[in-house]
């Protein structure tokens, strides 16, 4: 019996991370800054709470919104951290969404990690994603600079 939870800390420091900053992103082990003076851009890999030694999956969660926007709401709302988080849903005024919902299947999508499977092959197909519906879409939402119609949901 191995342990996932390694292969997939080691997969995210190897293979997403390099290939990530490749991308023009910046950060490292779960978290990243698509970097935007005027906004936040961020993504993050969040792994389920039901994984086992044998069995993880993960899905990945993308957030933007303006720092203006955003320092605005922390002023009436102190709770909110100095930075948002991709995982969390803070409201309409920030465009969030899981990256399965931006890709063609359009619904929620979870990788799997277990010993059947390559974690290489893994981290290829998720970055690959990444690149073709994540960072466009972070990208369109700094353009525009506007929330867009936001995730409900974060399951």
């Amino acid at each position: 019996m191995g342990d996932v939870q390694a292969t997939y800390r080691a997969m995210l420091r190897d293979d997403v991370a390099p290939a990530l900053r490749a991308l023009g992103c910046t950060g490292s082990g779960s978290r990243y800054t698509l970097p935007d003076p005027e906004s936040w851009a961020l993504l993050g890999f969040q792994s389920s709470r039901f994984n086992t030694g044998e069995h993880l999956t993960f899905t990945v969660n993308l957030c933007a919104v303006p720092r203006i926007v955003w320092e605005s709401r922390r002023r009436e709302q102190s709770q909110l951290p100095l930075k948002p988080s991709p995982g969390t849903y803070y409201g309409d005024f920030v465009w969030s969404w899981r990256l399965g919902h931006l890709m063609p299947v359009n619904q929620d999508v979870w990788w799997d990690l277990n010993e059947d499977v390559e974690a290489t092959d893994v981290a290829s197909e998720v970055v690959t994603a990444i690149g073709a519906y994540g960072l466009p879409a972070l990208r369109e939402h700094l353009r525009t600079g506007t929330a867009g119609r936001p995730r409900r949901a974060l399951g």
